[in-house]
């Protein structure tokens, strides 16, 4: 790439403070925050132009010398620039960010195509924590055969599937039996190897202290087609007969009461979404709660999934006792559905959720 050419207002300012410096080049250089060598190429190719008769032979000497072809002492080469231009530089970041927020806006009530034609279910499986001695292992692998072994159950993963401890909280893992690497293989044994078809898979707060999605370990795990977002997904079921499901799952939504676990999904509702279920985990409690909005006539469901994390000394220090129930969250979609409220069905027991789902989808065929 050639060298930009130096603008003539670069070259007037480098001699007008070379000359209130009396020609001395290293004191120009600190006035002008550049070196005295390229003080020098300045006044060189200043002269070069026309814009002065010629470079001072020695700093202090303010004559004119007339002898154009003066070489100076040293020759040095002339590196090429190592940054783009200001147009191309301008140019690139247009175009990034006209990719980057092309990509956001797709994720924005993006469609998932249902080509079954039948009822189908969602087993939302909160916090798993895999990794985490408190971690109810029989419980989750119970909960992902039931995902597996029924016809038309889907797989979605709330969030914050290993511990992850970083920085500080590393410490953490002295008083694991499991290393940040067993870990690692466990989520993998759930998200690829236990048979679960996934819809989606969120990224938690623990997930998300590795990094970029990019750099999570998370992210090279099979798990089909299913997307894998940050934090959050918004989305709709599109199914075969035209009836569309809209769902927020959200590793939590803002928004807390002690005297409502749901207050954070019912505040995403209130802001106008109008969706037909609002999902999220985070807090290792859980609750659904169905209702429907007099404005519009939508039946909405709001879930909160308690996880798998069931011995938590941390919680229980903080005076938070433990649920027994609602690790995972399991919602059936019949688009054939005669009303609003037989649409979706939210379960707290996913073995009824299945017996349910199977039930129906048997009814359909």
């Amino acid at each position: 790439m050639a060298t930009p050419e130096i603008p003539n207002s670069t070259l007037q300012r480098t001699m007008k403070v070379a000359e209130e410096c009396g020609y001395n080049r290293s004191e120009a250089g600190r006035r002008l925050k550049i070196a005295s060598t390229t003080v020098r190429r300045h006044l060189e190719e200043a002269a070069r132009r026309g814009l002065m008769d010629a470079v001072p032979e020695s700093p202090g000497d303010t004559r004119r010398v007339t002898d154009k072809t003066l070489e100076p002492a040293l020759t040095f080469p002339e590196f090429p620039d190592d940054e783009l231009p200001d147009d191309e530089l301008v140019e690139l970041m247009t175009k990034q960010f006209e990719r980057i927020h092309k990509a956001h806006r797709a994720r924005k009530w993006f469609d998932v195509k249902v080509n079954d034609p039948g009822p189908i279910g969602v087993m939302w499986f909160g916090d798993p924590h895999v990794d985490n001695n408190g971690c109810n292992w029989p419980l989750l692998k119970q909960h992902a055969d039931i995902c597996a072994a029924t016809d038309g159950m889907y797989g979605a993963n709330i969030g914050d599937t290993t511990d992850n401890w970083v920085g500080r909280l590393a410490r953490l893992y002295s008083e694991s039996n499991q290393s940040k690497t067993r870990g690692l293989r466990l989520a993998e044994i759930f998200i690829s190897r236990m048979g679960i078809e996934w819809l989606l898979i969120l990224r938690g707060n623990h997930d998300m202290w590795t990094g970029s999605k990019r750099e999570d370990p998370l992210s090279w795990f099979k798990r089909g087609g299913a997307p894998m977002e940050d934090w959050q997904a918004r989305f709709c079921l599109a199914f075969p007969n035209g009836r569309r499901a809209r769902i927020w799952a959200a590793h939590d939504f803002p928004g807390h009461s002690w005297f409502n676990p749901l207050h954070g999904a019912k505040r995403a509702e209130l802001k106008g979404n109008d969706a037909h279920l609002y999902v999220c985990g985070h807090k290792h409690n859980w609750a659904i709660q169905s209702q429907e909005n007099p404005d519009t006539n939508r039946v909405s469901w709001f879930a909160r999934c308690r996880g798998y994390k069931y011995i938590d000394k941390y919680g229980e220090n903080l005076g938070h006792e433990a649920q027994m129930e609602g690790a995972a969250i399991t919602s059936i979609f019949d688009p054939h559905a005669v009303s609003e409220s037989g649409f979706v069905q939210c379960f707290s027991d996913p073995g009824e959720a299945a017996d349910f789902l199977t039930w129906k989808r048997r009814r359909a065929a």
